[in-house]
């Protein structure tokens, strides 16, 4: 018996368990030692009270306390083992948790008792909770999250895919959940295939890694493509598992924005270049103009001195064919520029285009077919007849030199389509399309076709597939069409030959076609007055003087604007025209044009020069600029401009 009790209060004193006794009125009988430690009370206080009268009942947590009297009495009622559990209040403040076993038993004596063993549990249920609000958390995470979730096992097959899956790829979780990992890879884009596939295979089962892909493409349910950025980790569960968790996000509309940004920064780069050549064109073009003049005029005025057998004759037409051919050169260069003023009259598209094909067959016929299909009843479209012939001229050419030799066939066709079907992003122009139709003509040949790259720079200046010296036609044909508010189409594919449309606005309007004008031989008009010519090319003041004394004008010269002022402000009652550069250096052409109205508001002033009407008259045209002249010229045309001014204005015999 010693032995047994000796074995008793070591088990008693060691444990950590609660060890309770009560009899069957509820009174303590027996606990443990370690019982003072929480109830903040001696044993000898406690032993043969009830839970109520010792205070225990203060330290249980008040919604366990009727749930545990009722085990306790449910146990003596029906001698039976109850389990319980419940909460003390521990002396720092905080709830211990217990679970416990009460077990009936029967004493010596016959009376009936309830012996309990408890055990703290705090910490298990501590960490269950954590456990429990991990996995809460996780599951909120993942069902809220906008990104793709998956979980990969080391046999790769997908054990996990959040919600977000389905509303990104169009998948239904149980379509993708239990199927094999690698399967999914050829949903990828094959372009971008391999690379991801060899990214994953790289790494696969090494715990703490982290994958990462470069961003592709995965079809989605539907059939479109939506681009990924994803990362991945491998890690070793509780269980010793190994698994990989993904993180995909859908990076469509990021990309979608580099695109456009890069488009609109590839838009930028080349307005800025079509402005800058066209700048180079215009400058390159006014300083060659004032080359021209005098070759051309000159040559026109010794051909009227020279007798029609003279054997210098033929040289100078010569000379004179080809300052007109250099002439025709720099009104290109004026056209890629956007700089060419444009004589407006209705035109009718498939008449201009048919009477082009006409032209062009004797050139064309060696080498292919020419085949109209035109467009009856078209609208008509306001523009240069003479800008648009050469546009149409530049294509068929163009489209010749392209196809086999005897081979080929070149279409010609007309049309009309509307604004809202034009494709805006194939389109070469500099503005969107207006409300209503546009009017279009297309050269297609069946040659060689171009690449990408080769179509990326036809428009440039100077660029050419064929031999040096060529290269300007289609820098003009865009600048011509920029200028009347059109779009160029094209439409090419190596070995299938090349498709080129050109739109412009259907005419709101139809404006009489004014008739053409007979400009007067040199000879045949002759006047008295003084004309002052304020230039600062020489050669050019020597061909305005030649010209005008021939008309029986009386001819002051001035260099430059400071010059042309002061020798008008000396014979101002007597100069009935200025014939007026428009750039010089010291003083340009609008301020002594300003100078010259000053000193006498009504004179009549004409400007000259080498940059298009548009650009050089613009400044004059609220100050009654009464005439322009743009070079080259020809003289009988400089001298009907000079005729209109004085007959306008001056009487001789005042």
């Amino acid at each position: 018996m010693r032995d047994s009790e000796s074995r008793f209060d070591a088990l008693i004193g060691n444990s950590s368990d609660l060890i309770f006794e009560f009899d069957s009125e509820g009174r303590l009988v027996f606990l443990s030692p370690n019982c003072s430690s929480l109830i903040s009370r001696s044993l000898d206080e406690i032993l043969g009270k009830t839970v109520q009268e010792s205070g225990i009942l203060e330290s249980l947590h008040p919604d366990d306390r009727e749930p545990l009297f009722e085990a306790f009495r449910e146990g003596i009622k029906s001698n039976k083992e109850t389990t319980n559990r419940f909460r003390l209040l521990d002396s720092d403040g905080s709830w211990r948790c217990f679970e416990g076993v009460s077990t009936p038993c029967k004493q010596v004596d016959g009376s009936r008792r309830i012996l309990s063993i408890c055990r703290d549990v705090t910490d298990i249920v501590q960490a269950r909770q954590s456990h429990q609000e991990t996995e809460e958390r996780y599951r909120i995470v993942t069902d809220v999250s906008r990104d793709m979730i998956v979980e990969v096992d080391a046999a790769g097959k997908l054990v996990f895919a959040n919600r977000s899956v389905e509303d990104i790829t169009g998948y239904a979780n149980p379509e993708l959940v239990g199927k094999d990992y690698i399967s999914f890879f050829e949903l990828v884009h094959p372009d971008d295939r391999e690379r991801i596939r060899r990214q994953y295979e790289s790494q696969k089962g090494e715990t703490g890694s982290t994958v990462r892909y470069p961003p592709y493409r995965f079809r989605h349910k539907d059939g479109s493509w939506v681009w990924f950025s994803t990362i991945g980790t491998w890690y070793e569960r509780a269980s010793g598992e190994i698994r990989m968790l993904e993180v995909s996000r859908d990076i469509s509309q990021e990309i979608r924005r580099e695109e456009e940004r890069i488009e609109i920064a590839r838009q930028m780069l080349e307005t800025q270049k079509l402005e800058s050549l066209g700048v180079m064109a215009g400058g390159i073009t006014h300083d060659f103009n004032n080359l021209l003049t005098p070759i051309l005029g000159d040559s026109e005025l010794a051909l009227l001195d020279l007798p029609a057998d003279s054997p210098v004759r033929p040289r100078i037409e010569q000379i004179l064919q080809a300052a007109k051919r250099a002439a025709a050169l720099t009104r290109q260069m004026l056209a890629y520029s956007g700089q060419t003023p444009v004589s407006v009259e209705p035109i009718c598209i498939s008449r201009l285009v048919e009477e082009m094909g006409q032209l062009l067959e004797g050139t064309v016929s060696g080498k292919a077919g020419l085949i109209y299909d035109m467009l009856e009843d078209l609208p008509a479209v306001e523009a240069d007849v003479a800008q648009l012939s050469q546009v149409v001229m530049n294509l068929i050419t163009n489209a010749t030199e392209a196809v086999r030799e005897g081979a080929g066939r070149i279409t010609l066709r007309t049309g009309v389509v509307e604004a809202e079907k034009i494709d805006r992003s194939n389109a070469i122009g500099d503005c969107e399309p207006v409300a209503g139709n546009y009017v279009f003509f297309e050269v297609i040949d069946d040659g060689c076709g171009m690449d990408a790259e080769t179509q990326s720079k036809i428009f440039d200046p100077f660029f050419t597939t064929k031999f040096t010296g060529r290269g300007l036609g289609l820098a003009a044909v865009v600048g011509i069409v920029r200028s009347h508010g059109g779009m160029i189409e094209i439409d090419s594919e190596v070995g299938r030959g090349t498709r080129f449309r050109v739109m412009f606005p259907a005419a709101v309007r139809i404006a009489a076609v004014a008739e053409p004008r007979v400009t007067p031989p040199v000879e045949a008009w002759r006047a008295s007055g003084t004309v002052l010519v304020v230039d600062d090319d020489e050669g050019v003041r020597d061909l305005l003087n030649a010209i005008l004394s021939r008309a029986g004008l009386t001819v002051l010269l001035a260099s430059d604007g400071r010059e042309g002022v002061d020798l008008f402000r000396l014979h101002a009652d007597e100069i009935c025209a200025v014939v007026l550069d428009r750039t010089m250096p010291d003083i340009g052409g609008e301020d002594a044009f300003d100078e010259i109205r000053r000193i006498r508001p009504d004179a009549r002033i004409m400007l000259i020069s080498g940059y298009s009407e548009e650009r050089a008259a613009w400044h004059f045209i609220d100050k009654g600029l009464d005439a322009f002249i743009h070079k080259p010229f020809e003289p009988s045309v400089l001298l009907e401009k000079i005729r209109r001014i004085i007959d306008s204005n001056w009487d001789p015999t005042t």
